[in-house]
């Protein structure tokens, strides 16, 4: 009878803990995205999204797979030191599919000299399960709190 009762116990919290795993997953995956692109570290950013991810710049056209969406990465951390802090409001999953959902503020630093161009708005981070079982990027999207620059 003991066995039993710890049997069931333990189904249920593997159950329980499985359940709560994703939702813990894409926060963390958020934070590590995060942390490799103030770091500048663009292969394990690159790492983090799906074979067929889409990037949703706060401005300008969409970029469609990783080649596109390392190429507009490079040429940025070219050009800028990075540092972004994600502030996550709400996470969740269902199945495959996970999102994390909240607000940033991000410092870009122009490396030839300037000061540096603060910026505040809301991310999304859609996530997808892969047939392994690891989370990865497959939608981003920002938007920014702040008036476009003037032309």
């Amino acid at each position: 009878m003991n066995l039993s009762v710890s049997m069931i116990a333990a189904i249920g919290w593997m159950i329980l803990s499985s359940a709560s795993a994703p939702v813990r997953a894409a926060d963390s995956l958020s934070n590590e995205w995060a942390a490799n692109w103030s770091a500048k570290k663009l292969d394990a950013v690159i790492a983090l999204y799906a074979p067929e991810p889409v990037f949703l710049p706060t401005m300008g056209p969409r970029w469609v797979g990783l080649a596109a969406i390392r190429k507009n990465f490079a040429g940025l951390l070219e050009t800028y030191d990075p540092h972004v802090v994600l502030h996550s409001l709400e996470s969740a999953r269902s199945g495959r599919l996970g999102y994390d959902s909240g607000t940033y503020e991000e410092s870009i630093t122009p490396r030839n000299g300037g000061k540096p161009i603060p910026s505040r708005g809301a991310y999304l981070f859609l996530f997808q399960r892969e047939n392994g079982g690891e989370w990865k990027i497959l939608e981003q999207t920002w938007t920014s709190f702040d008036p476009p620059p003037k032309l």
